[in-house]
């Protein structure tokens, strides 16, 4: 198992924040989304482990209009 750390230069709502959710969980291969309360910029993402995930990722989250930077990887 592997796991991304981004961090949003935008400011997501609670309702943003679950679509982003849903549509990382949608990808093949990604286990879990974790956003910590309080920390909406943050978002932790784990994946099983292969070798293009990290990109496929920051394209959805890309598509999706954001400003992601991968902090952790």
């Amino acid at each position: 198992m592997r796991a991304i750390q981004i961090h949003f230069h935008d400011t997501l709502d609670n309702q943003r924040l679950d679509q982003v959710r849903s549509e990382l969980m949608s990808l093949p291969h990604v286990s879990n989304v974790e956003v910590e309360a309080g920390k909406a910029h943050d978002m932790l993402i784990e994946f099983e482990e292969r070798h293009n995930m990290p990109m496929s990722i920051m394209d959805v989250l890309h598509h999706q209009g954001l400003h992601p930077d991968i902090t952790a990887c």
